[in-house]
């Protein structure tokens, strides 16, 4: 059988999974739900206007994902982005740059995207082992298959019913906690916060607000905000109605920075599900080298898009460890 690797799920973690098999001369597909690429490593846009409702910024630790945004800032994919975080209107002292993608945060996984082949818009709903390797169903009852291997890299409640049969890779999956996380992205025609580009912890509603339009690269014209809520209240209001969580969101914000009654051009509110990571699995990667399968995500080890990196790469090795 050609070695062939089915993965689930093109966020930075999967294209990373991809990436390390690719590198091996292991045939792999992607297959994604959503129609983009990128998971919360995300662009979207409202009006004319590119809002980074994902993850805000990534910073390097680790020696692998140094070089990595090193590559996508050689190639123009990201820039550094020193933002105001002081009441005084002064950087603050990070002790790792802030990098963002340019020329919205999605573009920071284009790299990883290269040569491989990306389905967008599929949603897998169920797996099947047979004597021949894996096949995967979709929504609309076709499949895929058969492939040697199988990588999910979705949310632990994901992997779980996907895997929900193979002991060693679903009893971690419990020591995982994720909450969700309400963003709110709002235009504004004319300069009105304060004079600073980042706060944090405003209040027990609000956890962030960046001027999204301050980042190398985007509209320097008005306010692009994007405003995150707590993980407590996003919890309390996960099942709310978009458009009354832009509203209460805003009003919040408004109260706390003490903004003069100036109605947004545009304002959407959107629920990353899984937004937050509370508590880790403490491990790179979940594989089970019987039954050639594997899972990872940032909540693996930690809860940055350098975890989420780490780890699909690491799963990337193990898979290609069990097929050589």
């Amino acid at each position: 059988m050609t070695k062939k690797t089915a993965i689930i799920g093109a966020g930075i973690a999967g294209l990373s999974c991809a990436r390390a098999l690719r590198r091996a001369g292991i045939s792999v597909e992607v297959f994604e739900q959503e129609r983009t690429i990128g998971g919360r490593i995300a662009t979207t846009r409202l009006g004319s206007e590119m809002f980074d409702h994902g993850a805000q910024y990534v910073c390097a630790r680790s020696p692998a994902f140094r070089d990595y945004l090193r590559e996508t800032s050689e190639r123009g994919y990201a820039g550094l982005w020193t933002p105001r975080t002081r009441p005084n209107g002064s950087p603050g002292d990070e002790a790792h740059p802030w990098l963002v993608g340019m020329p919205g945060m999605s573009s920071l996984v284009r790299p990883l995207a290269e040569h491989v082949r990306v389905t967008t818009g599929r949603r897998v709903h169920a797996l099947e082992r047979g004597p021949r390797g894996w096949h995967l169903w979709f929504d609309d009852e076709t499949s895929a298959g058969p492939f040697e291997a199988v990588a999910a890299a979705v949310p632990p409640a994901q992997a779980h019913a996907l895997f929900g049969r193979i002991e060693e890779l679903i009893a971690p999956l419990s020591r995982a906690r994720l909450a969700p996380c309400w963003a709110l992205m709002v235009r504004i025609e004319q300069r009105i916060l304060p004079d600073q580009d980042v706060f944090s912890g405003l209040s027990e509603t609000i956890r962030w607000i960046a001027r999204n339009n301050t980042k190398p690269g985007r509209n320097s014209d008005g306010e692009d905000l994007v405003i995150q809520a707590a993980p407590g209240w996003s919890r309390t209001a996960e099942d709310c109605d978009p458009e009354a969580v832009a509203e209460e969101l805003w009003s919040e914000v408004s109260h706390a920075l003490g903004l003069p009654p100036v109605r947004p051009s545009h304002m959407t509110a959107h629920l990353w599900r899984y937004g937050l990571v509370e508590q880790a699995v403490g491990e790179a990667c979940l594989y089970s080298r019987e039954h050639k399968a594997g899972i990872a995500g940032d909540w693996c080890s930690g809860h940055l898009a350098e975890h989420a990196f780490e780890s699909g790469a690491a799963l990337g090795r193990a898979i290609r460890d069990s097929l050589t």
